[in-house]
């Protein structure tokens, strides 16, 4: 980022950031204590017609207490392309679902976690803080991309949620003793963008946002996310499996909107990325952090070789694509209820 910019080139900015207001929706992205957000529990979005339980996730029914006749209960930790589907039966938990009771009878569950945005910090902190007590068998956690893309779009500062930068500049103008926005009265909801406006560009500038160093800094914090999970893992009563996601800058032959899916810089910021993340994850998966009860499964070129059209953007999927995702983390599951004392089931195929 230039050190300075003309006042054109800031207006220009400041008007692309406000056109990203309607992502900061507290529908979508309630606070959540831990974890930054989650949906707004017991909210119907009006324009998706999506609906979340007790604790803000896109199920029928929130999990509780197990009950007896859930022979198999499986949660998966995600971020949009798991809460993404027309019903919740489409989602690709949903589908998981589907398929597990086909080899598992009516008995299997499977409950989604899936936070619109949540980075691999937020989902490591939903399963110490609210997951571990709730007797899973399985636990797979989906993600990669966040971390990777939000950082260019959002809060630029690597691992942590895409819209604590907002967090923090409405809880200085709330809660500062010394008021440095207005002295005056009144304060406008465009005196508000503004200072968050500001926030983020000076956040962009400290870190050398796009920069080739701020890029490794995203590597760097993703990799302590991943080894954390890791070593939390220990503390679950069930196997977890960390699952790089899919993306459309793996695939080989790119079909219809697939080849509109993001600029040329923003497609070669990921394509960098990802080959940089797959390096952590090889890593880490030959490291001894792995053990019977987590495992780490490069999932990044599942449509490597697919002609169909199944990315309706970078990560998230046709319902083509949720299928085959689905299938891809039942055979997860049975790896993860497979894996014997010897060592962890085999990683990064």
């Amino acid at each position: 980022m230039a050190d300075r910019e003309s006042d054109e080139e800031r207006a220009t900015r400041r008007k692309k950031f406000l056109n990203m207001f309607q992502y900061f929706s507290s529908d979508i992205r309630y606070p959540a204590p831990y974890t930054q957000f989650a949906g707004k529990p017991g909210k119907q979005v009006a324009q998706n017609g999506w609906s979340y339980d007790a604790l803000g996730y896109r199920n029928a029914v929130h999990a509780d207490a197990r009950p007896a006749s859930e022979t198999l209960r499986v949660f998966v930790v995600g971020d949009s392309t798991m809460v993404e589907g027309h019903t919740i039966a489409d989602t690709v938990p949903g589908l998981l679902e589907r398929a597990l009771k086909q080899t598992h009878g009516a008995g299997a569950r499977v409950y989604n976690f899936g936070a619109i945005s949540a980075c691999l910090n937020q989902m490591t902190a939903l399963i110490t803080m609210r997951l571990a007590d709730l007797q899973p068998d399985v636990i797979l956690v989906v993600g990669g991309a966040t971390d990777i893309f939000q950082p260019w779009s959002f809060d630029p500062r690597p691992g942590i949620p895409f819209n604590h930068f907002v967090s923090e500049c409405i809880a200085d103008y709330l809660f500062d003793p010394k008021p440095s926005v207005a002295e005056s009265v009144e304060f406008s909801y465009e005196d508000m963008q503004e200072e968050i406006f500001n926030r983020l560009h000076n956040l962009r500038a400290l870190l050398q946002w796009q920069s080739a160093p701020w890029e490794w800094e995203v590597v760097r914090q993703f990799e302590l996310a991943a080894k954390r999970l890791a070593r939390l893992s220990r503390g679950v009563d069930a196997p977890i499996r960390l699952i790089f996601q899919p993306s459309v800058i793996r695939k080989t032959a790119l079909v219809g909107s697939e080849q509109k899916a993001a600029s040329d810089d923003f497609l070669m910021f990921l394509e960098r990325q990802y080959d940089r993340f797959e390096r952590v994850l090889r890593e880490l998966s030959e490291g001894p952090l792995i053990r019977p009860g987590f495992g780490v499964r490069d999932m990044s070129r599942l449509f490597a070789g697919d002609e169909r059209e199944v990315f309706t953007d970078i990560v998230h999927y046709t319902l083509e694509g949720r299928e085959r995702v689905a299938e891809a983390l039942a055979a997860e599951v049975a790896a993860a209820l497979g894996a014997t004392g010897s060592g962890a089931d085999p990683a990064l195929r």
